[in-house]
């Protein structure tokens, strides 16, 4: 559901990617992923299945990567 039926755009794996990238730019240190995953929780009300599809379309796009300790990184 890249796009959603209805008119509420907050739903839509667009918006709740564009939110996870916000959290990741904001910050200095790397996010592990769960822990990005309540931190996301805390301001959204996002599934895990939709935040496992949000890191699949972030790093389909090369947006972010995850390093070798398990961190969700922004791709350079």
């Amino acid at each position: 559901m890249l796009l959603p039926d209805e008119i509420k755009p907050e739903t839509s794996i667009y918006y709740y990617a564009a939110m996870l990238l916000k959290k990741v730019k904001q910050s200095i240190e790397p996010f592990e992923i769960v822990e990005l995953y309540y931190i996301l929780k805390e301001t959204t009300d996002i599934s895990l299945k939709n935040y496992a599809y949000c890191l699949d379309w972030l790093y389909l796009i090369d947006a972010v990567k995850i390093n070798e300790e398990g961190s969700v990184v922004l791709c350079t």
